[in-house]
């Protein structure tokens, strides 16, 4: 991909795979290369399946014969390094990971160094249930394969970091730590709307961890205190997708039916400055606001203040900066938190500017680009992989 007319400082192969077609992870590689070309000279090339078969006979030849392709490929083009996008899920059938193993096979094949980018690890061992516990026993199986194959890793928030670090069933790897960044351009000014209702945004709505329940109570509070906002279910899956029916029957039987709507998918500009049209934005994880979640980073990245629950993973640095406003996890914390800002243009300006302020400088895609540029210095240097 690069077309620059100097030599390029390194040849890097990105290779990842995505089970759907609207994907932040992919979106975060294609963006991470382009600043790499650009303002670091590195020569990249993409490898990416989006993978469209949903039976498992379907689904393993489309990756065999991705794998196949990728070894040509890697094979013709010799890189420096190999960059590899991890998100389990991405990698397995119904939670099973059974592509880890065949990518893995090709890259350790090429024989140039692996920096695994670990978006998403394994599933966690305490979510009860056997479907639960084979996801948690398989996807830390598919991770001890990817940390043996890597000689280093990039991870997005430091419980991650602590957590490979304190695992001791899995090799010894330096690890660095890479905030996300928004994937999304920056909002066309003046695209804030005008008609009389304030509109409450959720971005990342379909996350597993969105407090429905809590951020709907939240709602009813406010308007059982004679306000009217509207909440705002912004960007993908939708109304109809299996997320949006659970907001919708559980917006209906809190008698709040008429009070939420849905974007649907949007094209990336359009997504952006539907954020910035807001007069407020909600941050829907239950666990907090955190360092590894896109949505968060393209939230404060639109000068739209933001509202956040505080929870086991709100990230302190985010806390320090007061980036966001913080509400204890009740709804009559989140609404009053909510009510204060809808009354207060000026806070609402003063915090969306710290929070974009915050997502420019610690979750910004130069600092991602450094942070890959060390690591993959590191596996060049030999000074990446310390096998316990």
């Amino acid at each position: 991909m690069h077309d620059g007319g100097r030599s390029p400082v390194m040849r890097l192969a990105v290779v990842g795979m995505s089970h759907r077609q609207v994907c932040g992870v992919r979106d975060h590689a294609e963006l991470l290369i382009r600043e790499l070309e650009g303002a670091h000279g590195v020569s990249c090339s993409l490898h990416w399946l989006t993978r469209r078969e949903g039976s498992l006979s379907g689904s393993r030849s489309e990756v065999r014969a991705w794998a196949r392709q990728l070894d040509r490929d890697i094979g013709l083009r010799a890189p420096d390094a190999i960059l590899m996008h991890y998100s389990v899920f991405a990698y397995s059938y119904k939670g099973i990971p059974l592509f880890v193993t065949p990518t893995l096979s090709v890259l350790r094949g090429s024989g140039a160094p692996i920096v695994a980018f670990l978006h998403e690890l394994a599933y966690s061992w305490s979510s009860p249930g056997p479907r639960a516990k084979a996801w948690a026993i398989s996807q830390r199986a598919a991770l001890l394969g990817v940390m043996r194959a890597c000689s280093g890793a990039i991870v997005t928030e430091d419980e991650r970091a602590r957590w490979l670090s304190s695992s001791r069933w899995l090799p010894r790897r330096r690890v660095r730590i890479a905030p996300v960044f928004s994937t999304l351009p920056s909002p066309v000014p003046g695209k804030r709307r005008d008609d009389g209702e304030p509109t409450i945004g959720v971005f990342g709505y379909s996350s597993q961890g969105a407090a429905v329940a809590l951020i709907l109570d939240a709602l009813a509070e406010l308007r059982g205190r004679g306000a009217a906002p509207r909440l705002r279910l912004l960007g993908a899956p939708g109304r109809s997708s299996a997320a949006g029916e659970a907001w919708t029957a559980s917006a209906a039987a809190r008698g709040l039916g008429d009070a939420i709507s849905f974007s649907g998918a949007l094209p990336a500009q359009e997504l952006s400055d539907a954020l910035a049209g807001c007069e407020l934005l909600l941050f829907s994880e239950a666990a907090g606001p955190s360092s590894r979640k896109t949505t968060l980073a393209g939230a404060l990245a639109s000068g739209t203040p933001v509202v956040a629950i505080d929870g086991r993973l709100t990230w302190d640095r985010l806390e320090r900066a007061d980036a966001v406003r913080l509400a204890a996890p009740n709804a009559r914390a989140l609404a009053d938190a909510a009510e204060a800002l809808l009354g207060d243009e000026r806070t609402r300006e003063e915090l969306g500017a710290r929070g974009r302020a915050f997502a420019e400088t610690e979750m910004s895609i130069a600092r991602t680009a450094d942070a890959v540029l060390e690591m993959l210095g590191d596996s060049a240097s030999g000074s990446g992989a310390r096998d316990a």
